[in-house]
């Protein structure tokens, strides 16, 4: 006799099969083993349940069908011609809900398939891409993919479809993300024009903030950060004026080198974006700018916690 632990593919119906209709889930799951092994006391076995059970489900469905769908003797078990027709009807939705199931679970268990990343900055880019290189030696099944991320499309970006994950700065404060833990961390500096009277010093502190006015990143962003950037006062309580709001940072370092205020980034920005008339002064007491990987709960797969687990272990603590 097979074993009760054998259960063949049709005969096992996940558990997302809700029946709304005339059969339900576990009376499938009778007829379609029943059919198979047209035999009540292997069926029972299969099934786990006594052979009274299995007839009994069985005479309720062809009750409410009104015919019947096996021929019962003593010697045999067979279908009858509308049992055929409809097994053989219910058995390709059956395969087809398994099949679903079993791809749901490889894209959500499996470490493999695309993965889209978001980022913000060069070096966020340039380190995605080091990180995806050795990701690949362990996991060649996974083609990363990264995308720009642009400051005007704010959190409504970040929670597209575009994207598994996105390597964005601190904080986010955002309910539905999983924040993982910070891998670029560098140093606050201010964006101030070459003809402001700050430019000549070599370093400023946050209380100097309070000559200059600042950017505000798009209310479309996190408030939390939008405020990180664009403080309204010193540590002291010095007021921070405010001129205006910018939406990318091409547009940020432009209208600071005309003079039109100024912008609190990070120190990668030296490397990838000098400019002739802007200059970039280190604030000595501020803390660091902050980055790493954030997901939607929702999009959590194992391929995107491998991806930043890999993204640890690489121990990227400066940007590239």
């Amino acid at each position: 006799m097979e074993s009760a632990m054998v259960v063949s593919a049709r005969a096992t119906i996940p558990r997302t099969w809700i029946g709304s209709g005339a059969v339900e889930r576990h009376e499938v799951e009778v007829l379609l083993t029943l059919g198979e092994e047209l035999h009540f006391g292997r069926a029972a076995d299969r099934l786990r349940v006594s052979p009274s059970r299995v007839s009994r489900t069985l005479q309720s469905v062809e009750r409410r069908i009104g015919a019947p769908l096996f021929e019962r003797s003593s010697r045999q078990v067979a279908l009858t011609p509308i049992g055929r027709r409809l097994l053989e009807e219910l058995r390709p939705g059956c395969d087809q809900i398994q099949q679903a199931v079993k791809q749901a679970v490889r894209a959500g268990r499996g470490i493999e398939g695309v993965l889209s990343i978001g980022f913000g900055s060069p070096g966020a880019g340039r380190m995605i891409l080091a990180v995806a290189q050795r990701f690949r030696v362990d996991h060649p099944g996974v083609e990363v993919r990264i995308r720009e991320l642009h400051m005007s499309d704010g959190v409504t970006g970040w929670r597209s479809d575009r994207y598994d994950m996105v390597l964005i700065g601190r904080p986010v404060g955002e309910p539905d993300f999983v924040i993982g833990p910070v891998l670029i961390s560098e140093g606050r500096m201010l964006a101030v024009s070459a003809r402001h009277p700050l430019a000549a010093r070599e370093s400023i502190t946050t209380e100097d903030l309070a000559e200059v006015g600042l950017f505000r990143m798009p209310g479309s962003l996190p408030a939390a950060m939008v405020e990180d950037r664009a403080p309204r006062q010193t540590p002291g309580g010095r007021p921070i004026a405010h001129c205006g709001v910018a939406y990318s940072g091409e547009e940020i370092l432009t209208r600071v080198g005309a003079g039109e205020g100024a912008f609190i980034l990070g120190a990668q920005a030296i490397r990838y974006h000098p400019r002739p008339d802007v200059v970039y002064l280190p604030i000595e007491d501020a803390p660091p700018i902050e980055r790493g990987f954030a997901w939607r709960a929702c999009r959590e797969t194992a391929c995107v916690r491998a991806f930043n687990a890999a993204a640890v272990k690489v121990g990227v603590s400066q940007p590239l």
